[in-house]
């Protein structure tokens, strides 16, 4: 459909089995049996699953899992690629000039101190999940017998970082499910944000990352720009971690976090307000629950993201938190969609780095 309420992942249509494992991945995370601690780990297999198949099209693109966002302040920072070594999705270049560097890097003594393991002021600067973008040439002297060491990896961005929280206490009533994913989401932002500045600290050239906040089924995004983060931040956030680590478990919301930007709440709440069937029905069709069933003691700072409108399907704008989407809805889909549009640009032959 034009409105995207049915986008389905690239990875879905390429392998007719990836749906059912995605499925069943997200089940047995929220599986009382299976996750009887309602531990986070459990929900990485399946959002990296999700992420996965929605980048499968594109072979520069793919999902790392708790990717080490390293850097030493003190020596240069990572740049960009020059123009002839930004590529498509097909990377079919040789590597024949002079000025990329080696890809064996520094392992020499003097370079053990960055292979140690990380402090605890270190460890925000480890996303749960990560695309990441690889720029890759046919070597031109490969001596290798090893045959896939004829291609190096000269460039590897992060357009989106992710970080992933337990679902918040199990409940079938759909109200309940998002009340109850508040806290987490809250901390994953909070994270997000210490793992944004990072990144855009590391790449110089970087201006923006999409940053998702993920609890159980619920999800959020934010577009990261360096613009924000310059006039939200004198120094680094990463900085306060050691004064937080004793609170951590207590999933309050940060009050530095911006409130979501009630994006289409309008909209909502005229949905909310209709006692028509047909409108019942549609919402049953798009989100499996009447919106009527989000009455309650939902926090008003706190919107059920709904179905993007015609001529208003786009991304929130930079600086403002999405409203809350369960992962399988027609706004999920929408709003997934468009992210992909995003990294879509990404690959792109001309793409400049400066998203990732």
């Amino acid at each position: 459909m034009a409105d995207r309420t049915t986008f389905r992942f690239p990875g879905y249509d390429q392998n007719p089995f990836a749906e059912r494992k995605c499925l069943l991945s997200l089940l047995a995370a929220y599986s009382r049996q299976w996750n009887p601690r309602n531990l986070e780990a459990p929900w990485y297999e399946a959002w990296s699953q999700i992420l996965a198949n929605l980048v499968a099209s594109h072979p520069s693109l793919s999902v790392a899992p708790q990717p080490y966002l390293w850097y030493d302040p003190t020596s240069e920072p990572h740049t960009t690629p020059g123009l002839p070594h930004l590529l498509s999705t097909h990377d079919e270049q040789n590597d024949s000039d002079d000025d990329v560097q080696d890809d064996v890097g520094n392992t020499t003594l003097d370079s053990i101190d960055s292979i140690s393991v990380p402090s605890h002021r270190n460890r925000s600067r480890i996303p749960d999940l990560a695309i990441t973008r690889r720029v890759s040439f046919l070597r031109s002297d490969n001596d290798s017998q090893i045959m896939f060491l004829d291609r190096r990896i000269t460039y590897v961005g992060f357009p989106l970082l992710a970080e992933l929280k337990p679902s918040g206490a199990r409940s079938r009533d759909v109200s309940t499910s998002l009340i109850n994913a508040i806290k987490p989401m809250y901390l994953a932002r909070e994270e997000l944000f210490k793992q944004g500045y990072h990144l855009l600290q590391m790449y110089p050239h970087q201006q923006s990352v999409v940053l998702l906040a993920i609890s159980g089924f619920w999800w959020s995004y934010f577009i990261y720009h360096r613009a924000f983060m310059e006039s939200h931040y004198d120094s680094s956030p990463i900085e306060r971690d050691d004064e937080e680590e004793d609170g951590e478990e207590d999933l309050e919301r940060d009050t530095r976090l911006p409130v979501q930007n009630g994006i289409h709440t309008a909209l909502s709440q005229d949905l909310l307000d209709s006692n028509e069937t047909p409108n019942e029905v549609l919402q049953q069709h798009l989100y499996g629950f009447p919106l009527t069933a989000l009455r309650g003691n939902i926090p008003q700072d706190v919107s059920f993201h709904t179905v993007l409108p015609e001529g208003e399907v786009r991304l929130a704008p930079p600086g403002l938190w999405s409203d809350f989407l369960l992962y399988g809805t027609a706004p999920s889909n929408q709003v997934l969609s468009l992210i992909l549009d995003r990294l879509h640009s990404v690959v792109h032959v001309h793409y400049n780095g400066s998203m990732g």
